[in-house]
């Protein structure tokens, strides 16, 4: 047998892919300094992270600004037991949360998209609440990005466009929705990995999207649907709900309907789906009361919570999506405890099997304002098991993201 000196990086490498758990990596790593070499190269670890799914690490929060005052946004770690929390103490320690390598102030930028490891701010631009100054950043690695304005000629056709954020008339309310588009897999092993930028706003009877590719490094029209449930007609106007994902598809809740705005960024195109087979019959409050999951068959299911019962518990029904049909597959239906049902408010994202939901703070410590918290559950939908998973103090929470990752060791620059 080779002596382990004998055995060239290249070798090495090919054994180290094969090793189950960034876990074990990483002991393999602290206990052999060429293990450690060949595991911390960037040729390594494009082709290591492909094959593992980034951990659930915390929730990113948002807090309101109050009159006169800034926006708070916080990472909250996972917490123990959770088998991801020693991997997010230490993004905690790593990161620069509070985005302060930002051009100055950083209490301007707002936080309006995380995923694969970059996140997308903005801030008010010339007073404009749509077209705002976006940047794209890498906070494990205090990197950003710039992205050019929308050139005038497209900036044109929006015209009065419906507050989808805030609504108070402050630095932290938006008339556009502006989002990371998902990864595609090729790029996963890219040295370069490129990114999407998908920027739209609500008009009087149309939408209007464009998108930027870090590639061409231009923004581009998107064409939209259209359909009256965007139509003149909405005396109320047109305000979409919590952003979902699942297969490279966006799903929105068009306020005020039973019907879902979609886009597939792999053919870069809209539709509207009539989602009311599965909403009849249950009041819809919160647009987090609805979310996509992507399911291990490639197919995508749909979870809608139905929380306002005469029995005041919280009952999940997990649907098979059948795009553009009136018969909904019911794959299962799951009642949870009986002390959530006042608690629960929404399911604020899905990953890799889980759903990730909010709860609001105990009755006990209604009059404590000290004990006064918000907590964020998981739920194994092949299981059914709940997990605790982390908290806040942030009472006020208007955005929480769902942050996954990799740990600092396996962490590659995104921008």
């Amino acid at each position: 047998m080779a002596d382990l000196v004998e055995l060239t990086d290249d070798v090495l490498a090919e054994i180290l892919l094969r090793v189950s758990s960034m876990q074990d990596l990483a002991r393999a790593s602290a206990a052999c300094a060429s293990f450690r070499r060949v595991a911390s190269s960037p040729s390594f670890l494009r082709r290591f992270r492909p094959l593992h799914v980034p951990p659930r690490l915390g929730v990113f929060c948002c807090h309101p600004a109050g009159r006169g005052g800034t926006a708070v946004s916080q990472f909250h770690a996972a917490l123990p037991p959770h088998p991801s929390a020693p991997l997010a103490r230490a993004v905690a320690r790593s990161a620069d949360f509070s985005f302060s390598f930002l051009p100055p102030p950083a209490a301007d930028w707002l936080v309006r998209d995380c995923r694969d490891g970059r996140f997308l701010l903005d801030r008010a631009r010339d007073g404009s609440t749509a077209f705002t100054e976006v940047s794209i950043c890498d906070p494990l690695f205090r990197r950003y990005r710039l992205l050019p304005p929308i050139p005038d000629d497209l900036a044109a056709s929006v015209e009065n466009p419906y507050v989808q954020c805030g609504g108070d008339g402050d630095l932290q309310s938006r008339s556009s929705e502006i989002f990371l588009a998902s990864r595609s897999d090729d790029s996963a092993s890219e040295e370069d990995p490129a990114f999407t930028v998908i920027w739209m706003a609500c008009c009087r009877g149309k939408l209007v999207s464009f998108f930027y590719s870090s590639e061409s490094q231009q923004w581009r029209v998107l064409s939209p649907p259209e359909h009256y449930a965007l139509s003149t007609r909405r005396v109320m106007g047109v305000r979409l709900g919590q952003r979902n994902h699942a297969h490279g598809c966006f799903y929105w809740m068009v306020a005020l309907t039973h019907r879902w705005l979609v886009l597939d960024t792999r053919k870069m195109e809209f539709s509207i789906v009539d989602i009311s087979p599965v909403l009849s019959g249950r009041a819809m409050m919160f647009s987090n009361q609805i979310i996509t999951l992507e399911s291990s068959d490639g197919r995508t299911t749909v979870v809608v919570s139905d929380v306002f019962r005469p029995d005041k518990r919280c009952v999940l029904y997990f649907y098979a999506f059948m795009y553009f049909s009136d018969r909904w597959q019911l794959l299962n239906r799951v009642t949870l405890p009986e002390e959530w049902g006042y608690r629960f408010r929404g399911i604020i994202g899905a990953a890799e099997g889980y759903l990730f939901i909010k709860l609001d703070h105990p009755k006990e410590n209604l009059n404590d304002h000290s004990e006064q918290h918000i907590e964020y559950h998981s739920l194994d939908v092949k299981t059914m098991q709940l997990g605790s998973f982390c908290r806040t103090t942030l009472l006020t929470v208007t955005e929480a993201y769902l942050y996954c990752g990799f740990p600092p060791s396996l962490s590659l620059p995104s921008i």
